[in-house]
């Protein structure tokens, strides 16, 4: 077993796992939320940059799946979750699984069920440290992970729109006494979500397929990685993310593959008992 392998080989999937639930924090912390479709939302995105890589560089495509994510994200919010506004979180919630098989229906019938790619942005021989060997693509992906990571960062604490949503996520009324528009900001939190996991799955495309049936399982496992957070703090929803993909790459390689999921869905469980309030127990109105 080399270890330092098997954290190589997790990377590249916890940091999909990790910016989807970041994606999580976004919707919840400004909404409440928890938004399930988020797992389709970035398999569309993934298919927008598979659909646009046909006519532009990869590299460029992914900006395709960004916004094809963040549009869907908006039309999400708009349709189906503001229109119930006034029945409460859990019904919000609840349109969300909905919305994830409609999303995943569309695309199924629009691309099949077959597997997908697109081409590295960087070509060559993985990289070799030793006896670890990398993936040119992982070194793209982690690095749009942090810069994404270091957007929503300045973007939450130095910019206008950014600092109405986090006044939105300490308190939801006294945002609106103060002449911020509560429903604007959490379309503005669903696009953006949509965005980001629409750009880092198609980022990972290239050494990841993409099938249509996929995004239960990204959800579920975003979901993992933003109850480590606390569904509160972006970092700590990353670090998880990254986190649980170095549990299945450990689990692959020391048990078995087919073992990966029950290990994740376990931890999962067991989180959610020992640790409800994730990696940390301050909450936000705490902070405040």
């Amino acid at each position: 077993m080399n270890v330092f392998q098997d954290l190589a080989t997790g990377l590249s999937v916890g940091l999909v796992y990790g910016m989807i639930g970041v994606g999580f924090v976004v919707i919840h912390r400004i909404t409440g939320v928890v938004n399930f479709a988020q797992g389709d939302l970035a398999v569309a995105g993934a298919f927008g940059a598979v659909w646009a890589a046909e006519l532009v560089p990869p590299e460029v495509s992914v900006f395709a799946g960004a916004a094809v994510g963040g549009l869907l994200g908006a039309a999400l919010y708009w349709c189906a979750v503001h229109p119930l506004r006034s029945q409460g979180l859990l019904v919000q919630t609840i349109v969300t699984l909905g919305a994830a098989v409609v999303i995943r229906s569309v695309v199924q019938l629009l691309f099949g069920t077959k597997p997908y790619a697109i081409l590295p942005f960087t070509g060559g021989d993985p990289l070799r440290f030793g006896d670890v060997s990398m993936q040119r693509q992982t070194v793209w992906l982690a690095a749009a992970a942090l810069v994404l990571y270091l957007l929503l960062t300045w973007f939450f604490e130095r910019t206008m729109t950014g600092r109405a949503m986090s006044a939105c996520a300490v308190n939801r009324y006294a945002a609106g006494v103060v002449g911020i528009n509560a429903t604007r900001m959490a379309a503005v939190a669903f696009t953006l979500s949509g965005a980001i996991v629409g750009f880092v799955t198609a980022t990972q495309a290239p050494i990841a397929f993409v099938t249509s049936g996929v995004g239960l399982a990204l959800a579920l496992k975003g979901f993992i990685a933003a109850v480590l957070g606390g569904f509160d703090r972006i970092g700590l929803a990353l670090a998880g993310g990254v986190l649980v993909g170095f549990v299945e790459s450990f689990t692959a390689s020391t048990i078995s593959a087919a073992y990966q999921d029950v290990i994740v869905l376990t931890l999962l469980l067991v989180l959610l008992v020992a640790r409800p309030a994730g990696l940390t127990r301050v909450k936000v109105s705490q902070r405040a």
